[in-house]
């Protein structure tokens, strides 16, 4: 019998929560695939041109929640950091949170690189990652940023 870490059992509580569930009931997100410490998450996106489509996600949950996830929008086919020509568009913030830069993670204040960086979780408290927040905590600000392409799209987009 393998005993778990805390941080493998907190992972495994949230995937089960009504709150990640929810996301999934709504399409929002979806778990595509998890070996600890490695969580690969697909997240819904709106297209500038008001097209539904998918990114995926890899989360190293590994000292999850006492240390941030690092996450990194992902190539599953090969397996590496999606190349910048087919990250998303969209406003600044959007092409900001998805830039290469560093090691490649998403450019957010709650992402285990990204916060420290130029003490950007310090000014920004509310994006910022602390052991009381949850995966859906995440998973709700990429799926913000990845259909907010859709409040300029308007009635033009169908679901």
């Amino acid at each position: 019998m393998t005993t778990k870490t805390p941080s493998e059992q907190a992972v495994d509580a949230d995937l089960v929560s009504t709150a990640f569930r929810a996301g999934v009931n709504r399409s929002q997100w979806r778990q595509l695939s998890y070996a600890y410490p490695l969580l690969y998450i697909g997240v819904s996106a709106i297209e500038t041109d008001g097209s539904s489509s998918e990114y995926s996600f890899r989360f190293d949950v590994s000292g999850f929640p006492g240390t941030a996830p690092q996450v990194t929008i992902w190539d599953l086919e090969s397996n590496t950091a999606l190349e910048p020509s087919r990250r998303p568009k969209g406003s600044g913030r959007v092409m900001e949170a998805f830039k290469r830069w560093g090691n490649d993670t998403i450019y957010r204040p709650w992402d285990r690189q990204a916060g420290p960086h130029n003490n950007w979780s310090a000014t920004h408290p509310t994006l910022a990652w602390n052991p009381s927040r949850h995966l859906t905590f995440i998973l709700e600000d990429l799926h913000g940023l990845l259909t907010s392409n859709a409040l300029a799209q308007g009635s033009r987009i169908v679901s």
